[in-house]
């Protein structure tokens, strides 16, 4: 996999990157963290996905250039291999500059994942003037996630909170969670211990997000 020369708070560990075998032919997933939050999607949302079975998952920082993650995405597009990306609030900005860059570069993106890209985040300096929700077209399918109760990446008035594609050829939902205990800034990507877990996050979010891999799968 293609790594960037960067100082040492911004290289990713070495559990982080996928390692995969070089006939591997599922989606290369690249999952984006949040400010100060890369333990806790390592414990996740990280977790998750490779026991579930998809081995080629990395995990970025949100101070990564998406530049370099887009090398890495474009490598294996250039493998006929799906790509998916999913980013956590100051992630989810990232990932959305990500599928921005692989659209530059004329490459698809299978799946955009977004949750809790929003709020308070877009103070963050790196942030000013970025816009989350424009999905550019290269994206065909895009999902938008946002919890009412997460103060920290949900904006106050609700269309501030829509994400918007620029290709009527893309499928996209914006999916608003419950108010509900459980459903803050932390839990909309908890994925362990299973009782912890709120409901909607599993039937919403989690089981969701397995099924439209598997899809992304057999369709390639």
């Amino acid at each position: 996999m293609i790594q960037e020369r960067v100082g040492p708070a911004m290289q990713n560990p070495a559990h982080w990157i996928a390692t995969t075998s070089p006939d591997y032919s599922g989606p290369r997933i690249g999952l984006v963290h949040g400010l100060a939050a890369g333990r806790h999607m390592e414990r996740h949302l990280l977790r998750f996905l490779r026991e579930a079975g998809y081995p080629d998952t990395t995990l970025y920082s949100n101070h990564r250039r998406p530049a370099s993650i887009a090398d890495a995405m474009h490598e294996a597009a250039d493998r006929d291999r799906r790509i998916v990306l999913v980013g956590y609030s100051q992630g989810g900005f990232q990932a959305v500059k990500v599928a921005h860059e692989l659209a530059r570069r004329q490459v698809p993106v299978a799946l955009l994942v977004t949750i809790a890209a929003g709020g308070a985040g877009r103070l963050y300096w790196p942030q000013i003037g970025a816009n989350p929700r424009r999905i550019p077209a290269n994206v065909r399918q895009c999902l938008n996630y946002f919890a009412s109760g997460d103060l920290l990446g949900t904006d106050p008035f609700a269309p501030m909170n829509l994400a918007r594609a620029e290709s009527p050829d893309t499928h996209l939902e914006n999916v608003a969670y419950p108010r509900e205990p459980g459903i803050d800034h932390i839990g909309v990507v908890r994925c362990y211990p299973a009782e912890k877990v709120a409901p909607p996050v599993r039937s919403l979010f989690l089981d969701r997000l397995l099924r439209e891999l598997q899809r992304t799968t057999n369709a390639g």
